[in-house]
């Protein structure tokens, strides 16, 4: 057997070899993607859910059970999930306004873990913010929250 003959079959072999790796690794891939990680489609109890959450968020803020700041960030969050027919979309705007300029303000552990006088500064920050919008949010949570 000459050196070409042994590098050739040798080559082809490797590239057998390869090319079934390359197709276990494609089947296992395939097998692993599960629903949650293929594209959603338009499903219409998702929409009236994610409107009645938003409803319950708008006569939340209206019995000040949440700050303007925390429903603004909810509502904008919830909104993302809409399809484009919403009916209150300009108070969702408001919303997602408010929600946009309080956007830099730390939540959770980060709040936690900041000092008291910064916490201070924040939190005069987050009402100026609140009352700038304070007339239109509550106007919008009223829309909101009587959308049928």
């Amino acid at each position: 057997m000459s050196t070409l003959q042994i590098i050739l079959i040798s080559g082809a072999s490797l590239t057998s070899v390869l090319a079934a790796y390359a197709c276990y690794l494609a089947f296992k891939l395939k097998n692993k993607a599960t629903p949650s990680s293929q594209p959603t489609f338009y499903d219409p109890q998702s929409q009236l859910d994610t409107q009645l959450s938003i409803r319950v968020i708008a006569q939340a803020l209206l019995q000040n059970d949440l700050s303007s700041t925390e429903a603004a960030m909810r509502i904008g969050f919830l909104a993302q999930q809409l399809t484009n027919g919403f009916e209150q979309d300009k108070s969702i705007k408001v919303f997602q306004a408010l929600a946009m300029d309080a956007s830099h303000l730390p939540i959770l552990d980060a709040w936690k873990a900041l000092p008291k006088e910064e916490k201070n500064r924040l939190e005069k920050e987050r009402l100026s913010i609140e009352n700038k919008y304070a007339e239109q949010i509550q106007l919008a949570a009223k829309a909101l929250a009587t959308v049928n």
